[in-house]
């Protein structure tokens, strides 16, 4: 009974706040937790004439297609996996890196026109990135393949050859991404008390020795729990990127069949929505556990820098 009227002054005191919360949190049942019941598709031979709840039960028969095939099961997810931990790790690095220089300038209409220009990829469609690739990827007049000429290499056929695909991905994706990523950890960063900085000139500490000993042991927390969250996604694939930028060439398949392209071509070419679902449920169980594990990692070296 104590319980519930400190709860009740508690409510009472911050009833402002809590009816803040309420939009929130009628958009978080409506469209996260309602449709959680779609899960319940990956376990039937669905239909639209009988619906979610009338379709025919068939068990884990829908996980069965993918798995049949291995090696096309351990492609799709080889490829996912190599360009998520690349672009996660290099983006990482590149972030910081990037919001430490940020940091580093003086002058404030600099830093604040690198800014925006470095954010200008973020807010290109994948369409458009598509496109400009195909300007510097083209095997006749490309900027790339002329480079490689006035160096004296051979030009390069790259919508016919995978190998060079994982790193174009990955680098693309961090180009794209790096403009915010760097603002999300240059936010973080003004937030060190400056303080730090002035007592540690007085010590007589140079600006790498100021960078090693106060911005990034202060920017670690950031780090970890960005790095944590990226994590949950590392089976998720960007179909926009690959269908942008290799408009679904079997060629390139070996590299870039991600889970997400292949759910889709089962979506579109055999209309299996059963199948689909039941691979997104694979990709989305597999980032939690991976979550869930990295987590403990972290919770067993400092729980402090732990999710929960």
């Amino acid at each position: 009974m104590k319980g519930k009227n400190s709860l009740w002054k508690e409510i009472k005191h911050n009833y402002f706040f809590y009816f803040l919360a309420i939009p929130g949190i009628i958009a978080l049942i409506l469209f996260s937790y309602l449709p959680m019941a779609g899960i319940y598709v990956a376990f039937e031979n669905y239909n639209y004439q009988d619906g979610l709840f009338g379709s025919e039960f068939i068990g884990f028969k829908n996980f069965e297609f993918f798995f049949a095939n291995w090696d096309n099961a351990l492609r799709a997810t080889r490829n996912t996996l190599v360009m998520n931990i690349g672009s996660i790790v290099g983006g990482t690095v590149l972030n910081v890196a990037v919001a430490i220089i940020l940091g580093e300038i003086g002058r404030d209409k600099f830093r604040k026109t690198s800014q925006t220009i470095m954010l200008f990829p973020h807010f290109l469609s994948w369409i458009v990135v598509g496109a400009l690739s195909e300007v510097l990827l083209a095997t006749e007049g490309g900027l790339i393949n002329q480079l490689l000429v006035l160096l004296g290499r051979e030009p390069i056929v790259w919508n016919m050859q995978p190998e060079y695909w994982w790193f174009i991905i990955i680098i693309t994706t961090i180009w794209k991404g790096f403009g915010y990523g760097s603002i999300v950890y240059y936010s973080a960063l003004m937030g060190i008390d400056t303080s730090l900085y002035e007592a540690a000139e007085i010590d007589g500490a140079g600006r790498w020795k100021k960078i090693t000993s106060i911005t990034l042991p202060l920017l670690k927390p950031t780090i970890v729990i960005l790095f944590l969250l990226n994590i949950g996604g590392i089976l998720k694939g960007d179909l926009d990127q690959i269908m942008g930028m290799t408009k679904l060439n079997p060629l390139l398949f070996e590299t870039t069949d991600t889970i997400t392209t292949f759910v889709y071509r089962t979506t579109t070419q055999n209309g299996q929505f059963g199948m689909a679902s039941a691979v997104n449920l694979y990709q989305s169980i597999f980032g939690f556990v991976f979550v869930l594990t990295t987590n403990l990692i972290v919770k067993k070296f400092d729980p402090d820098y732990s999710l929960f």
